[in-house]
């Protein structure tokens, strides 16, 4: 009584309790902690340590997941543009003979365009399937490359006009002299390339002001047809006179005759206002004259003459006013009405090879519409 009293729960050689801890309660209630603890706490922070790490680690994989779908869709759009940019360019630049595939160089990355052909439409087009494959790369990222495919259908024009006759007047009125010869027969042969021999053509087309013409002096398919109107033979003709007249439009030779080409060569010549042309100026090619185009002193022509107005000298000598055109002539293309005479010394024939060859120089791609997808 009123002294200190001292309780042992268990005493350490209590069977019934594992030697290893036991409590003593003193004074006040005081609780002195003599079992070891120290395993129990190591194993504690090690666990909270691992835990700290297993969410740094997850963190981290969830923010580089994060960063790296950033990047990549910001590469899938950077090689979806190069891959429409790739076509576009291609449909645009691809003007005369082209290539099956062509690479375009762009900052970050390539355009790879592919064309295929998949049928023929009709003497001056095809079908061809075009597809560009864009490739982008992020400098500043070690991502593979992305990649992403566009296809779209387009029409090959073979030519920039659909040719109609052997002479086209698209305004104005058209004679032909007695002894004059228009023929749209074809001249050429299988010999001078492999479309020669091909089917004759209409002598004369015109808009819709009127011809005269001994039947004997003209040939072909028919003498003559009418397309009613200017506009009529332009979109008959598939035609774009605006085009081939802009000084930007490019050409081979502007302003002066072709020389020193090659024998098998067909450039395009282009004059703007009137030009009068000699014998000793001939050629070959396609001849674009925006004003009066006039033959004079036997001069020849092999291939296509475009101009506004097609005007030989009528009367005079041979040695004057002889001109001879084997190909075809389109004439009238400014719809002032201007009219056209073929004299006595003239000859236009057709001649399908050198037709080919002029026109195939402005060869081009015009793509159909809604036919634009995404290879997947």
């Amino acid at each position: 009584m009123g002294g200190p009293s001292i309780s042992r729960s268990r005493t350490p050689d209590d069977p019934m309790m594992s030697h290893s801890t036991y409590t003593e309660i003193g004074m006040a209630g005081n609780r002195l902690e003599v079992e070891p603890r120290a395993g129990f706490a190591l194993a504690l922070v090690v666990l909270l340590l691992f835990a700290i790490g297993v969410a740094g680690a997850t963190g981290y994989q969830i923010v580089h997941s994060e960063w790296r779908m950033v990047v990549q869709n910001n590469e899938g759009q950077g090689a979806m543009v190069f891959a429409r940019a790739g076509l576009q360019r291609f449909m645009a630049e691809q003007v005369g003979d082209f290539a099956d595939t062509v690479t375009y160089s762009l900052s970050g990355g390539d355009a790879i365009v592919a064309a295929r052909k998949v049928a023929d439409v009709d003497d001056f087009s095809s079908m061809y399937l075009l597809s560009s494959e864009g490739v982008y790369s992020d400098p500043g990222t070690s991502l593979a490359p992305a990649r992403r495919t566009v296809n779209q259908y387009a029409v090959h024009k073979e030519t920039p006009v659909d040719w109609l006759a052997a002479i086209t007047q698209s305004s104005g009125s058209l004679t032909v002299d007695d002894q004059g010869q228009v023929d749209g027969t074809d001249s050429s042969s299988s010999g001078d390339c492999p479309d020669g021999d091909g089917p004759a053509i209409v002598g004369i087309a015109r808009g819709g002001d009127a011809i005269s013409f001994r039947p004997q002096d003209v040939d072909g398919s028919a003498d003559s047809v009418s397309y009613g109107s200017h506009a009529g033979v332009l979109s008959a003709l598939d035609l774009s006179w605006s085009t081939l007249t802009d000084p930007n439009f490019p050409v081979d030779f502007q302003g002066v005759w072709a020389g020193g080409i090659p024998v098998d060569s067909f450039p395009v010549v282009r004059f703007n206002g009137d030009k009068t042309g000699y014998g000793w100026t001939g050629g070959r090619g396609l001849l674009i004259v925006t004003g009066t185009f006039s033959p004079r002193w036997d001069f020849t022509w092999e291939g296509v003459i475009l101009t506004s107005h097609f005007s030989p000298k009528v009367g005079g000598s041979s040695s004057d006013s002889e001109f001879t055109i084997d190909g075809a002539v389109i004439s009238g293309l400014d719809g002032l009405g201007a009219g056209t005479v073929i004299n006595e010394w003239g000859t236009i024939e057709y001649h399908r090879c050198n037709v080919i060859e002029a026109l195939g120089a402005l060869a081009h791609f015009r793509p159909v519409g809604n036919t634009w997808w995404e290879s997947m």
